[in-house]
């Protein structure tokens, strides 16, 4: 369902899908601790503050974006890679995603930096 809706192939109200984002990552959670617990290192791209953020830009509340994801395991570094969105777009395939609009990633960005805090490494 998520990919579809980001590939503009269904339409779903912006609470449903932060909701199925949400409910994927609680879905990886057990998996995620036991590889911990275990050792392994683990690189998320596009974690929580990515769901709260996308949603929020789009106009829902902030606080009711970072509800569902209370008891999700918090990243002990945060890596914010800030590329102009004008750059971000000459990538190629640039576009083919929803949410891949120059002027949505524009206000996006204003979001992500809400969550900026020491943990977090912006290059």
């Amino acid at each position: 369902m998520i990919s579809s809706y980001l590939t503009n192939q269904s339409q779903l109200d912006d609470h449903t899908i932060h909701l199925l984002f949400s409910a994927n990552r609680w879905e990886k959670r057990s998996l995620m601790e036991a590889k911990l617990k275990s050792g392994t290192s683990l690189i998320v791209d596009r974690y929580s503050y990515s769901g709260v953020a996308f949603s929020s830009a789009k106009g829902l509340d902030i606080e009711w974006c970072k509800a569902p994801e209370v008891g999700l395991l918090a990243p002990d570094l945060v890596m914010y890679l800030n590329i102009p969105p004008e750059k971000a777009a000459e990538r190629g395939g640039y576009g083919g995603e929803r949410y891949e609009q120059l002027e949505f990633q524009k206000n996006l960005a204003k979001y992500y930096e809400k969550f900026n805090d020491p943990s977090w490494k912006v290059q």
